[in-house]
């Protein structure tokens, strides 16, 4: 075998396999460190959600200051107090709630600390172009325990869409338009809060699998996946090898064996005729 394996082609092929053998093994690290990040991306949301509520201020900062990863608040409860702009209020647009398509009632409050946005509730199904007019939030100072959500990066095209709606929850794009201060993130309203009735609540997350994407048994799948894929690549060179020297070995055996003759039909391979001159060439001998 190893005579075989000096030839330049099983020599060529063995770096061919030494390459994919090397990618397999980097692409099975990075799937560890990737299961790793899942872990800790769901413990953190799982951690998240069952926390006790604190103030607002104390999770998230204004637009244009240092913003902690969102792994430290998403899913936080926080209470804050102030009172809603219902002149500002927007419509989220094409949200999902419950397998239905509508919007999202988005409401400004203004605290004495900055503006949060809050989400209130679901808006109703979106049928054509009608737009649903949500219910109006309390007027006066209320206290408000929220879920606390991201900002959206996307741009919300206020000024594109009309008729009050944003395609996104973006509080950069509502301060630089109010020309207040807001907080870098929103609020999604629990039920039974002032500014709730008359809309549909959202619901708590799905902490399953909070992070999204691929589950963690998927990671660790891949892992296997990768080194087992890098395990039959280095071994590739050395079966072909084994198999190729075995064949011929048993060329070689098959040239030096004497011929063997053939065997002589059976009976019953043989006519009536045929079986009936082969007795009398048994009986009298075979006629030169």
């Amino acid at each position: 075998m190893l005579r075989t394996l000096r030839q330049p082609r099983y020599a060529a092929l063995s770096v061919v396999m030494l390459i994919v053998t090397l990618v397999c093994i980097a692409a099975g690290t990075w799937q560890i460190y990737r299961f790793a990040d899942k872990v800790h991306e769901n413990d953190a949301l799982r951690r998240n959600a069952a926390l006790s509520p604190v103030p607002v201020t104390r999770l998230l900062p204004l637009v244009g200051r240092p913003l902690p990863s969102h792994y430290d608040y998403e899913y936080r409860t926080a209470t804050v107090t102030g009172t809603y702009d219902s002149a500002q209020q927007t419509l989220v647009r094409n949200r999902t709630v419950g397998g239905v398509t509508g919007f999202l009632a988005l409401t400004p409050l203004r605290t004495s600390d900055g503006t949060l946005l809050v989400v209130r509730g679901f808006a109703g199904g979106q049928v054509g172009n009608r737009v649903p007019e949500p219910p109006a939030p309390p007027a006066g100072h209320v206290t408000l325990t929220v879920r606390l959500e991201p900002a959206e990066s996307k741009d919300d095209d206020f000024a594109s869409l009309g008729n009050g709606q944003v395609e996104a929850i973006n509080p950069a794009d509502q301060q630089a338009r109010l020309g207040a201060r807001f907080f870098d993130g929103y609020g999604e309203l629990l039920p039974g809060q002032p500014g709730a009735e008359g809309l549909r609540a959202l619901g708590a997350p799905n902490l399953s699998n909070p992070a999204g994407g691929a589950l963690e048994p998927q990671h660790f799948a891949y892992i296997i996946q990768w080194y087992l894929f890098a395990m039959l690549a280095i071994a590739a060179p050395f079966a072909m090898a084994r198999a190729e020297s075995k064949h011929q070995r048993e060329d070689e055996i098959d040239r030096t064996e004497p011929a063997v003759a053939a065997p002589a039909p059976a009976d019953s391979e043989l006519s009536p005729e045929e079986r009936r001159a082969a007795k009398l060439a048994d009986r009298y001998g075979r006629v030169r």
